[in-house]
């Protein structure tokens, strides 16, 4: 991993539990869990190499279906930048409401209506789950998976790559899974 991007992971981390959360202290559990995946989305957004005619204007990331995670993100990451795109945060309360977006996570409440999110995205739109396996899907990108309690992610490269995705190498070694 370079330099340049522990540094950015160390500053991610160090932004995060330094901040004041806005999820209730009542559940620290879940809100470790919203730190940790608004960290994960921050780093997929830098290190997820988008078409070309997609790096224009502000970089937008939507969340459909949670609305503590859109929260989380928009008090810790909002008007940071990937390369020289402002990153906005978009919230969904259904799928007619999303819109042209660069990265879509769809929370765990929300996988029954993937399909659907499907036909409604944009073809540049990289998609971020919650599914019980990536391998079960062929439209998710990124999925988010616990394994022995702890948060990781596993990556569909071959999805990524049809919709002219390039994932960093950095994101593939650290990736618990790759198909």
């Amino acid at each position: 991993m370079s330099s340049r991007l522990k540094i950015s992971f160390f500053l991610s981390f160090i932004i995060l539990f330094a901040s004041s959360s806005i999820l209730s202290q009542t559940d620290p559990a879940k809100a470790s869990r919203m730190k940790l995946q608004g960290i994960y989305l921050y780093s997929f957004a830098k290190n997820v190499y988008w078409p070309s005619a997609y790096n224009t204007g502000d970089f937008i990331i939507g969340i459909y279906g949670s609305k503590d995670l859109f929260d989380q993100l928009s008090a810790n990451f909002q008007g940071k930048m990937t390369g020289s795109q402002k990153i906005i945060f978009d919230f969904y309360e259904s799928t007619s409401d999303i819109a042209d977006c660069h990265l879509l996570f769809v929370s765990k409440e929300e996988t029954s209506v993937i399909s659907k999110v499907k036909k409604v995205m944009d073809v540049k739109t990289l998609l971020v789950t919650e599914l019980t396996d990536i391998s079960n899907s062929n439209s998710s990108m990124i999925n988010f998976v616990y394994v022995q309690s702890r948060l990781k992610f596993q990556l569909n490269k071959s999805e990524a790559e049809k919709n002219n995705f390039k994932i960093g190498q950095t994101l593939t070694k650290l990736a618990y899974s790759t198909i």
